[in-house]
């Protein structure tokens, strides 16, 4: 811990122990000045009660200067003096007392003890011994100036007894010493107390920022964790889990693990085997089917949990989602290879490729977003675009803004799941001065912004349910009242969000209002994860590569074969905002012309980031043109040599697109499905592009 942040700490640890002696202090006299009215009350005899006002007079006293010191004490930065001032206030009101009530026969001397204590928690040995010292002059100062006629005596019910002897000097050197004692030894368990409080506070520290370390891995880890105690029955799980086994949020708990994963289930001796081995459980695979009727193929890891003695406590379980990864499997063992792909991005693509509404790609999910763009862009209806992240949904809504009626005036974007939610009210609708601490003036809010524009409100699933009706309320009639305030404000905006959640789900969990579900979704815009559109990678690679070339003054025009191949063999977890930015890591590493595998991040290169395999391309992107363009080969009789078939296949298909296309290639090229470098190289493959015989 830094001392800039230490230091903050300590000054308030010392202002709550001063607030502990003040009320201390409170206490005390008030239970001596009640002790004392019932002596004068009651008719009790006490010698050593003064029979004027002084005393009250002091203890009005005593309570006015607590007070003040208490008002002092929520001001004051510097609280070293400050406590010097309380302890020689308590040694003085100490004294104040054995005046009062017999001078040097007054059985209160020990009261000295208290202040020494509380200087001994409040400044250690140093602080401690001072007013041990103090409380020794005072009490020796008291007792012989009495006994010496220098301080006058109270006029007592009783005349005093004490004389200057033998015993009252053992009393009085007694007493000093035990100051002094108890000075040392309050200070030595004060350090030790503090030495332990400090090092309990770092404990707690580090196991808080462990705990949200853990939350946040078992959230964000990708896979399903959950632990189970000896006798397997579930304590934790993670979303990702709850997910695999179909239940709802916190299902899984005191739940046998054999229920919720039937392969899972182990008898009381196979669970007390597994319980007390070394070794991990032999991972597992098995089929698992989710709450939406499709089956997922999950790989089981497990591993024995022991407390610091060895004893077995449960077991952890890792549970991860392998459909992806069989399926990509299944896609080589079909013969699908990265090779070609690779071999057609370092020839380059077409140099016209631009980015339309700022989305670049031209898969036949992208045709369709841009459809769609074109056919609401004009109207003023409610659009829910919906996507992974990474996939560009504030694009989308910047793109139909633009494109609109409403396109010169303001676009104003909002982070739902970015703002605190005890702001995200007066953040979107605005406060009148006064509406709460802190609001020193009006504020407009983001509506009042967007009046006449559009409002785009990102990340809608994370609003909180008591923001969700106002929401509906301005979606319906277009009004909505500031925080604090008593007049409704009409605004004229168009209201775009976007999540990356599945908002019908969240409805059926209650976590968001169907009403308002519903109200957003008039027109939804779905955007497909890059995985989903493996065409369009080429493109976005060429794309970026030219703009972080210029950017960085460079000229870094195409990849490696190898860098290509990790690239197109990538799942792209974070979509496109993920493949922009491990371009412009490998722009910003490369030298030359080429970036090569070294230039791209090393998670890329090590599989420790968080890799996605990427699921089976889609039928769009795969599917064989149909006839009459091809027809299924049969398989001729006699000796059969695939690769010259193959061969002859691929060269019919060629030329009947191009005929088709009346020889223009990069109508060809559409009908076959390819881009137009691919058809280029396939043609120069087969010698068809000989003599000019074709056209562009």
């Amino acid at each position: 811990m830094s001392t800039e942040q230490s230091a903050p700490a300590a000054s308030d640890a010392l202002r709550h122990r001063l607030r502990w002696l003040l009320f201390g202090r409170v206490l005390m006299t008030s239970a001596f000045l009640g002790g004392l009215s019932l002596t004068s009350l009651g008719g009790l005899k006490n010698p050593y009660v003064v029979s004027n006002n002084l005393l009250f007079t002091i203890v009005v006293a005593t309570y006015v200067f607590t007070m003040v010191s208490a008002v002092l004490l929520q001001r004051l930065r510097e609280l070293h003096a400050f406590c010097h001032v309380q302890v020689a206030f308590d040694v003085l009101l100490t004294t104040g007392v054995l005046y009062l009530t017999g001078g040097p026969d007054s059985p209160f001397a020990f009261l000295y003890t208290l202040p020494v204590i509380d200087a001994a928690t409040l400044l250690f040995t140093q602080g401690a011994l001072v007013t041990a010292a103090m409380a020794a002059l005072a009490y020796s100062g008291l007792v012989f100036g009495m006994l010496g006629g220098m301080v006058p005596t109270p006029d007592y019910m009783f005349p005093a007894a004490a004389v200057l002897d033998a015993q009252l000097l053992i009393r009085l050197v007694t007493n000093n010493v035990t100051f002094f004692v108890i000075a040392f030894l309050a200070s030595s368990l004060a350090r030790r107390l503090h030495a332990a409080e400090e090092l309990l506070s770092v404990r707690q520290r580090e196991r808080d920022r462990l705990a949200v370390l853990q939350e946040t891995l078992a959230r964000n880890i990708g896979s399903g964790l959950l632990t189970t105690d000896p006798k397997g029955r579930v304590t934790s799980a993670n979303q990702t889990a709850e997910e695999l086994a179909g239940v709802t949020a916190g299902g899984l708990a005191n739940l046998d693990i054999g229920a919720a994963f039937p392969p899972l289930h182990l008898t009381p001796s196979a669970r007390a085997s597994f319980l007390q081995s070394t070794s991990p459980l032999q991972p597992t695979e098995f089929a698992q089917r989710l709450t939406d009727g499709h089956d997922v193929k999950i790989r089981c890891a497990a591993v024995p949990l022991r407390d610091t003695y060895g004893h077995a406590i449960g077991a952890l379980y890792i549970l991860q989602d392998i459909t992806p990864l069989q399926r990509l499997e299944e896609e080589v063992d079909a013969g699908q290879s990265l090779d070609v792909a690779a071999q057609e991005l370092l020839e380059g693509l077409p140099d016209d490729a631009e980015p339309r509404d700022g989305l670049l790609g031209v898969s036949g999910a992208m045709c369709r977003v841009h459809e769609l763009i074109d056919k609401v862009a004009k109207s003023d209806t409610t659009i829910l675009v919906t996507g992974e992240s990474g996939t560009g949904k504030e694009v989308v809504a910047r793109a139909i803004h633009a494109r609109g009626a409403r396109k010169d005036r303001p676009f104003v974007a909002i982070n739902c799941g970015a703002i605190p939610e005890n702001l995200i009210e007066s953040e979107l609708f605005g406060h009148v001065r006064g509406a709460f601490t802190g609001a020193v003036a009006d504020r407009a809010g983001y509506f009042r912004m967007a009046d006449g524009g559009t409002i785009f409100l990102d990340e809608i699933g994370d609003l909180p349910l008591a923001l969700q009706v106002k929401l509906l309320r301005v979606l319906q009639e277009r009004v909505f009242t500031p925080v604090g305030g008593q007049a409704a404000v009409a605004v004229n905006v168009r209201v775009m969000a976007a999540t990356n959640r599945d908002l019908a789900e969240a409805t059926r969990a209650g976590r968001f209002r169907e009403d308002l579900y519903y109200r957003l979704n008039v027109i939804t815009i779905e955007l497909p994860p890059l995985r989903e559109r493996r065409q369009d990678v080429p493109l976005l690679i060429r794309h970026f590569l030219r703009q972080f070339s210029d950017l960085h003054g460079k000229r870094v025009t195409r990849l490696s074969v190898g860098a290509a191949k990790q690239l197109l063999g990538y799942g792209f977890p974070g979509n496109v905002r993920e493949l922009e930015n491990i371009i412009e890591h490998a722009v910003a590493l490369s030298d030359g012309e080429t970036a090569h595998e070294e230039h791209l991040p090393v998670y890329l290169l090590n599989g420790n980031g968080h890799r996605r395999p990427h699921a089976a391309p889609s039928a769009e992107s795969v599917a064989v043109p149909q006839s009459p363009i091809l027809t299924t080969p049969s398989i001729p009789e006699g000796r059969f040599d695939l690769d010259r078939d193959l061969a002859a296949f691929e060269k019919s298909a060629l030329l009947r697109a191009l005929e088709q296309a009346g020889g223009v290639k990069k109508r060809a090229a559409e009908i076959l499905g390819i881009n137009y470098r691919s058809l280029r190289h396939r043609l120069q493959k087969y010698g068809l592009e000989a003599g000019g015989e074709l056209a562009n």
